[in-house]
């Protein structure tokens, strides 16, 4: 009976590791981040994390659209665009762009938005980022 409790444990324990060590889901740090619902049935994620000393990283993602639909979307900081441009929705619905950002002083203001073409629906979001 004892060495079946030894190895059931041992499983245990080696299971639990294995999990532990891959954590996909997990924020660094300097993550931020901020999700909401849009004006039609997707839902966006705005994403900011520190790259280096001078530059951050914005990931903008659209959740749950029609496949196959344009997206006008724009990115800013403080006010200052970054940028603006479209992107089709895959399969899945689902819209994304990365870039980086010039980090300003003091607390950046993140500003993301999207607009489809195709429904009219209109996703926005903003997160004060100073980490």
């Amino acid at each position: 009976m004892r060495k079946v409790s030894t190895a059931v444990v041992a499983v245990l324990l080696g299971s639990a590791l294995a999990l532990s060590s891959a954590s996909p889901g997990v924020a660094r740090d300097d993550e931020m981040r901020r999700h909401g619902p849009c004006t039609g049935p997707s839902d966006w994620r705005l994403e900011v994390r520190r790259e280096d000393a001078r530059t951050l990283r914005v990931r903008f993602r659209i959740d749950h659209g029609p496949a196959g639909a344009t997206w006008e979307l724009f990115l800013s900081d403080n006010g200052a665009r970054f940028f603006a441009g479209t992107r089709t929705s895959d399969a899945g619905g689902e819209v994304r762009v990365a870039r980086p950002a010039k980090d300003r002083a003091g607390t950046d203001r993140i500003k993301a938005y999207g607009y489809s073409r195709a429904t009219g629906e209109v996703c926005s979001g903003s997160l004060p980022y100073d980490r």
